[in-house]
């Protein structure tokens, strides 16, 4: 399968979705950093998508993708960033290593906690024989904007654990908005290709309300 065409859609969108926008601080429940630091970040962030453009046109393989992954979240000094400006630094580092299908988890560790503390910790896990993330059961549905898959990864189940919300996420490649049901018995998992935008409650939204409240978002947010 030739992925050039789904990798130069994802990276464009990516570009042209204010990734650091006052609003964006807020829908994530921060206070919005000075604009010297957001533009700064935008503006390097939609350089370096450029540059995976121009790899994903060539062909680049994952040692190629991960190289420049790498080289650029060293060309940040997380020394001049607060400590929200680095989760957000590291989350959006994560959903373009999604899009080219690269594992940063541990460089991303690295470069905001330090090689130090992510050593000790691997040896505190050791001796508590804690084991590397395991995906026990992927539960996806198809995206209605682009037919990528939209897949939960659950890390972590327990009996009993209610389906309490209705989702509504947002496509990271084709920025479309869906309904996600994650289902019950899940107590920890991880979004791979959508993040979370509303959780509606089920004991106060039917399906249809909450299909509902999906369009509203739509009309509203994508005009």
């Amino acid at each position: 399968m030739n992925t050039q065409p789904f990798l130069i859609t994802a990276l464009s969108n990516f570009k042209e979705r204010g990734k650091f926008s006052y609003s964006a601080y807020r829908d994530r429940g921060l206070n919005p950093s000075d604009d010297e630091i957001r533009d700064g970040l935008e503006r390097f962030f939609n350089h370096f998508a450029d540059q995976l453009m121009v790899a994903a046109r060539q062909d680049a393989t994952e040692k190629e993708y991960k190289k420049l992954l790498k080289d650029a979240l060293k060309m940040l000094n997380k020394d001049v960033f607060d400590t929200e400006d680095r989760d957000f630094i590291c989350d959006t580092f994560y959903e373009l290593a999604g899009i080219v299908r690269v594992d940063l988890k541990d460089d991303l560790n690295k470069w905001r906690y330090g090689s130090f503390f992510i050593t000790m910790m691997k040896v505190v896990d050791f001796f508590r024989g804690k084991k590397e993330e395991e995906v026990l059961e992927v539960r996806s549905q198809t995206c209605t904007g682009c037919g990528q898959s939209l897949e939960a990864l659950v890390l972590e189940k327990r009996h009993g654990v209610p389906d309490t919300d209705w989702w509504i996420i947002q496509c990271n490649s084709c920025r479309e908005y869906n309904l996600f049901s994650i289902g019950p018995d899940v107590k920890e998992l991880r979004c791979n290709g959508f993040h979370q935008v509303e959780s509606l409650p089920r004991h106060e939204f039917t399906e249809e309300q909450a299909n509902i409240r999906l369009e509203q978002i739509k009309y509203f947010r994508q005009r």
